[in-house]
């Protein structure tokens, strides 16, 4: 009864495929593909920042989907542990123009099925591969989102308490770190902070939106509608006022 419902879910996944397939190359032509990347350390804020900006009728958010990383680049799967010689950093010359091409693919083909002007995706490993989306998507924009180190460490610290912080390819396992899981907290914000301050402290800033978690809590309105205006998006006062009324700390 197993093999039966196994092999009807494989059916309905290939055919869906096909039709997905099917419905984007009739429609391609009319969209422009228009990536955005939220960049952030994990714990930073990213996942709310991401969810906010996916209320917007014109975009297609794509929250960590490593299902489409993974197709394209399977080496990239640093949560799996049978995945020999995974790749947790990345830069240009780890693109590999087939997989290049399928993700391009898959990705744009999440807007063109959403019908949307921009593509979004939030993965925080991206911190550590920023070099390799400047080359694979040489038109894309940023949104790099920063937050206190020590709230981000405290944050994590909690994860990994309740044993919900993935550590499969451990950012850490080259340190000798023996401490506590605060201190392994503030080490994982310290590394992609650098990451991510370095790459950006030489991008035009046409390209990218600087945000702090303080600012985006304490003033969400206007911060949403700057990066609405840096990614050429019409709104509403009524909605805007909306979709941030409930955007605030969760702790003090």
């Amino acid at each position: 009864m197993k093999i039966v419902k196994n092999l009807f879910k494989y059916i309905y996944k290939i055919s869906l495929d096909f039709i997905k397939n099917i419905v984007f190359l009739i429609n391609k032509r009319n969209y422009i593909f228009s990536p955005v990347f939220i960049i952030g350390c994990g714990r930073s804020g990213t996942t709310i920042l991401g969810k906010t900006l996916s209320l917007h009728p014109k975009i297609k958010y794509l929250n960590e989907r490593r299902d489409l990383w993974h197709k394209s680049y399977p080496e990239f799967d640093v949560w799996n542990q049978n995945m020999k010689n995974s790749k947790l950093y990345a830069d240009e010359k780890d693109i590999v123009v087939k997989s290049h091409n399928l993700l391009c693919y898959l990705f744009f083909r999440e807007q063109v099925l959403a019908n949307a002007e921009i593509l979004l995706e939030k993965l925080p490993i991206n911190n550590f591969r920023l070099k390799f989306l400047k080359k694979s998507f040489p038109n894309a924009k940023y949104i790099y989102l920063t937050r206190n180190g020590l709230e981000v460490s405290k944050s994590i610290e909690k994860e990994i308490k309740k044993g919900s912080w993935l550590r499969t390819h451990d950012l850490l396992k080259s340190f000798d770190i023996k401490n506590s899981d605060q201190n392994k907290g503030i080490l994982e914000w310290k590394l992609s902070i650098n990451h991510s301050d370095r790459f950006f402290s030489k991008l035009s800033s046409n390209n990218f939106f600087h945000l702090s978690y303080n600012d985006f809590v304490n003033s969400p309105a206007s911060m949403i509608k700057d990066m609405l205006d840096f990614l050429n998006l019409d709104y509403t006062e009524n909605w805007i006022n909306r979709i941030s009324k409930n955007i605030k700390r969760k702790n003090p």
